[in-house]
């Protein structure tokens, strides 16, 4: 009796397991069920840049345009010799290197540059950082230590162009002008390098031997320092603006007196000053430059260092004045005073 209940159960559970293990075909989809309630409003999502940021500066003014068209025929977009991309010459001949020395506060990249660029934009300005108007903000604003001589230099926007303006370490060493020297120069381009502009202007870095030395008026009046002249009111792409030029045409005799003006007020006198300055200052770098060729310590050619020789040290710090003079290029306009008692004082010193 109980074997037969116990099959009777068994093969009613196998039978029940047969039949609900077998589906038809699958019928079609049923109506659609009432929607359902509304969810609760979920977080705001991030704000979005939106079109209104661009416009702050890319608008239908022709703004941008004008100041790339005066950088695209300044020296800084056609020569500055963004080529040399390596360790050392990169931090200030191509806009990558600058901004990662401005980061790290180092005098070398960590690597050479590829894809080298020129001084652009993003060199100078906080580009695509905010996308607003603070993004005009410059690259450097706080005051610059010179290398060479320690120096803290402050001059407002100008930082951003002492930043490079400044003279390069020389090896070897000048020596102390107090107690002179000898040293083996091995280097035809021994000097401070070809932009030390930053650096004269200020007053700093030569080779002071002897007494006398002061800065003009510019030093001490000129706020903003290479900005304010430099980058005056533009006369199209030719000089001021983003072309960065004061002087044009032959022999940089044509001036943009547009910064002048400011305290030079009567135009006759400042071109008659500015004739001056320039006539002395090349007549004093034309008699320094023959007594070093009439040493044997400069070639009159290439106006640069004849190497692997011994260097006394008024020797030295005369080659040293002549190349930062006449690399700076103003022709004593930066700084007339200063300029001119290096000269005088390294021909003193040669006689």
């Amino acid at each position: 009796m109980k074997f037969r209940t116990f099959l009777f159960v068994f093969l009613g559970f196998a039978l029940f397991l047969g039949f609900s293990s077998c589906e038809g075909d699958e019928g079609p989809v049923g109506p659609a069920g009432p929607t359902g309630e509304t969810g609760e409003q979920g977080l705001p999502g991030e704000q979005g840049w939106g079109t209104q940021d661009c416009a702050k500066c890319h608008s239908n003014s022709q703004l941008i345009t004008a100041k790339v068209f005066q950088w695209e025929h300044s020296g800084h977009a056609t020569g500055g010799h963004y080529d040399r991309n390596t360790t050392s010459c990169a931090v200030c001949h191509t806009s990558q290197g600058f901004l990662e020395r401005i980061a790290t506060g180092g005098q070398t990249t960590a690597e050479d540059i590829k894809d080298p660029l020129p001084q652009n934009c993003y060199t100078c300005h906080k580009i695509h950082q905010t996308y607003t108007e603070a993004d005009w903000a410059s690259t450097v604003t706080e005051p610059v230590t010179l290398w060479l001589t320690g120096d803290i230099i402050d001059v407002g926007k100008g930082n951003l162009c002492v930043s490079c303006h400044q003279a390069r370490i020389p090896s070897p060493a000048l020596p102390d002008p107090a107690t002179g020297g000898t040293v083996t120069i091995t280097n035809s381009r021994y000097g401070p390098h070809h932009g030390a502009q930053g650096m004269m202007f200020n007053g700093k870095g030569g080779y002071e031997v002897g007494t006398g030395y002061s800065n003009s008026a510019h030093t001490q009046f000129v706020e903003n320092a290479c900005v304010t002249c430099h980058m005056a009111t533009a006369k199209a792409a030719v000089a001021g603006g983003h072309t960065f030029n004061v002087s044009t045409g032959e022999e940089f005799a044509d001036i943009n007196t547009a910064a002048c003006v400011a305290c030079h007020t009567n135009l006759g006198e400042l071109e008659t000053t500015v004739d001056d300055v320039r006539a002395d200052i090349d007549n004093l770098v034309v008699e320094l430059e023959t007594k070093l060729v009439d040493r044997g310590l400069l070639n009159p050619t290439t106006k640069l260092a004849i190497p692997n020789q011994d260097f006394e040290g008024h020797e030295a710090g005369a080659l040293w004045n002549y190349q930062y003079v006449l690399e700076d290029k103003s022709r004593g306009i930066h700084n007339y005073k200063y300029a001119k008692k290096l000269l005088e004082n390294s021909i003193a010193a040669l006689q």
